[in-house]
Order: C-alpha cells, then structure tokens, then sequence
C-alpha cells in the first residue's frame, strides 16, 4: 500500500545513502538462481526455506533468500575486479518460513559486502556502518549482539563437544532466546552430550556482557582470540560506537556461511523486540570460495527493513511521512484546457498536481482533498478564466489567494 511503499522506500534510500557516503556502490542481485548455487551454503536451516521450482527445461531454480549467496557468485565470476570490493543493495528477498508479526515470506533487506579484506579493520568498519545506518534513522533503544563462530567451536572443543555435532549444536544455541531452558537442555541431551557438558554449554551461550569488558572472559577461552576482540574494541572505541556492543554467546547466526565474527542488531523494549532481530552479518572467507579458486575472504550485514518499519512505527517514529506541496486541480467542465495548463505549470516547477475529475463541487473537492493528503486546492471557474487567474485554498492554513495562471507555483512555493 502507498504508506507502506514509502517507509520501506525511505528507509532503503536513507541507508542506501549512507553506505555510498561510506564508499558502497549500489547494485542488484537476480531473482533467480539454480537451486544448487543457492543450496551450496545455505545450511539445513534454511535450504527447507528456499522457494524452488523446476522450468521448462526442467532445471531446478530457486528464487534468493538473500543477497549474499548471489553476489558472492557473482564476484566469483569477475576475478578482475579490483579489491576490496564494496557493494551495497535494497531489494526484495524470500523465504518460506512461518508468517508472523515482523515475520513474512516475502521481505525487504538493505545490506552491505565487503569483499577482499581478512583484517580486523573491515569487519570494525561494517559493524559501525550497521549501527551508523540504524542511528540515523533513530532506532529505539538500540543494541548490537556481537559473537564469533570461532569462540563458539574453542569453547564447545574445551566442553568436550565431538566436532561431529558442532552444527547441531550451533544451530540449537542459535535458537536459544526462542525456546525455554528446558527445551534448550533436552535438545541438546537428544544430541548424546551428558548433563554436565550441557549445562556447561547453558551456561556459556548465556553469556551477555559488554563487549568493553569481554577481553578476560574470550581469554580464559583462547588467548589468540582474545588479542581479536581487544583490536575490535579499541576500534569500535575509535568509531565511538562501542557502547552499542555486547559480547552475547547465543550470537552464532542460523545461515552456515559464516567463518568469524558474527552479529545480531535490535531495537526496542519488550519480549517481541527481544527476539526479534532487525539485521544481522558477519565473516564469510569460505563462500566465495565454493564457487572459484582461490576464494576471497568477505563479511557484510543486512537490516530487515520491514521490521525496521515496524519498529519506528510502533514507538511513533514516521520520518517518511513528510508534508508534501500536492495540489489538487478542481474545474468546472468546460475548462479542462485551462485545467491541464495549470497542472502543467505546476509540474514543471516540480509540485505533484492531480486534476479531480469526480467532484460537482468545491465542497466535495476539499473532502477528497484532505482524505487524501492534498495540502492545495486549485480552483478553475468562470472567474478564474475571464481573468486568466486561479485561485488557490491552503487546506493546512485555510487561506485562499488568487494569482495570474502563469504564477499560480508562486502562491504554493512563496
């Protein structure tokens, strides 16, 4: 619907916006793909969600779940672009999952990739644009839940995990703010891992601290990680970002791609926005690399701009509800030419004008008019055309002023 089209519309040019400030170049991603080029990395999780279907070659196609997959095959088929790469998008993406509040099968993503670079510096570099594109648009309450694949597999090693089930495991401590405690321990019971392994594991995926104060707690799990997160700190600290971060264990991200750091964003207070996450990203060196050799190390994030939208709208936030000099162009039948030049005027000086073709009198013009967001009346009787005037209603003020035809942008832009 149109005021549903413009807070999408204004949140993904808004973000888009930033990210080419940032130095992100704007792109499009197909719709389609062979299903197996999407299925390559998806994981478990998702492959069930993937709409597909074969042509009439009887090929199997799938439609994207995300931009990622298909820019990654992208890039992989472009060896000489120049690295690092920088692309950014806003477009539509599918998934067959169940409907629910925030949650639909067809939804819009802004997102970011960062393409070339191993180093601690552009996985800092995409984290502050996420929480740069979120602040600009004034999301409540926001947070940024970091973690690391690679701490969650030393951590799970140390437990005495076999490496066998890591998956299983990751997949089930993803899920963790979603199911009750005692689901999450028998889940992990099913999976053959004794009580106390665990409980330890509970324990660990709870884990929620700031990540200011998260370099003791990575180091008491691997040493080298740690110097990781003490250079991710220092330089979300330099971004002046870093209290937007926490250290969050249950962090490991449901898509099987990522290889490092790993995040999640949220706004708002309450159950629902404690679990529902409004974006998310991390590290990828493995995936481009499915597709070409050698492969190119990779992180980004996208941002769920529906649920974006949702979020603002609940704590009456509706930057894109602007006021707009639309005017609404009423003549009596027999000027329809005048009519038409009047609204040609406007437009040409840039004012949005519709002619009313429907209503028999100014009363009716001015109810369609404010029902339907028209902040002008422009009126084209016997009077107006004798003296080549037309008379304009501010509907906002409720004044009325009558100019020469040829001035009539004057009266709205004065």
């Amino acid at each position: 619907m149109p005021e549903e089209w413009k807070a999408l519309k204004w949140l993904g040019e808004k973000f888009t916006e930033i990210a080419v400030l940032w130095g992100y170049s704007p792109v499009e991603a197909p719709i389609l793909e062979h299903l197996e080029i999407l299925k390559k990395k998806a994981g478990p999780s998702v492959v069930d969600e993937i709409y597909w279907f074969k042509d009439k070659a009887g090929r199997e196609l799938g439609i994207r779940f995300d931009y990622t997959v298909p820019l990654a095959r992208a890039i992989a088929a472009r060896p000489e672009l120049p690295k690092p790469i920088k692309w950014c998008y806003f477009g539509r993406a599918w998934r067959y999952d169940e409907p629910q509040a925030g949650r639909w099968r067809e939804f819009w993503q802004f997102g970011v990739e960062l393409v070339g670079l191993k180093n601690v510096e552009a996985d800092v570099e995409v984290l502050a644009l996420a929480a740069e594109c979120l602040k600009k648009v004034d999301v409540p309450d926001l947070r940024i839940l970091i973690c690391d694949r690679r701490l969650v597999e030393k951590a799970l090693g140390k437990m005495g995990v076999p490496k066998t089930i890591f998956g299983e495991v990751c997949r089930l401590i993803d899920k963790r703010k979603k199911i009750s405690e005692e689901e999450f321990l028998s889940g992990l019971s099913r999976l053959g891992l004794p009580k106390d392994t665990c409980i330890k594991i509970a324990d660990f995926s709870s884990t929620l601290i700031p990540l200011r104060d998260s370099i003791d707690f990575v180091k008491d799990v691997d040493s080298e990680l740690s110097e990781f997160f003490k250079k991710l700190v220092e330089l979300l600290d330099s971004y002046g970002v870093l209290d937007l971060f926490k250290l969050d264990c249950s962090i490991v991200r449901g898509l099987e791609y990522y290889t490092g750091l790993v995040f999640e964003t949220y706004g708002g207070k309450g159950e629902k926005w404690n679990r529902l996450s409004i974006g998310g990203g991390g590290r990828y060196d493995e995936l481009i690399g499915l597709y070409r050799e050698p492969g190119l190390p990779a992180t980004g994030f996208a941002l769920g701009v529906d649920r974006i939208a949702l979020l603002l709208k609940e704590y009456g936030k509706t930057p894109w509800i602007q006021e707009e000099n639309k005017v609404l162009v009423f003549f009596f039948g027999k000027y329809f030419k005048e009519a038409v030049k009047a609204a040609y005027i406007l437009r040409e000086k840039g004012l949005s004008a519709s002619l009313d073709y429907t209503s028999r009198s100014i009363r009716d013009a001015i109810k369609y008019a404010v029902k339907t967001g028209y902040r002008y009346l422009a009126i084209i009787g016997e009077k107006e055309v004798s003296s080549r005037e037309i008379s304009i209603k501010d509907l906002k003020e409720k004044k009325q002023v009558t100019v020469p035809l040829e001035k009539v942008h004057e009266a709205i832009l004065s």
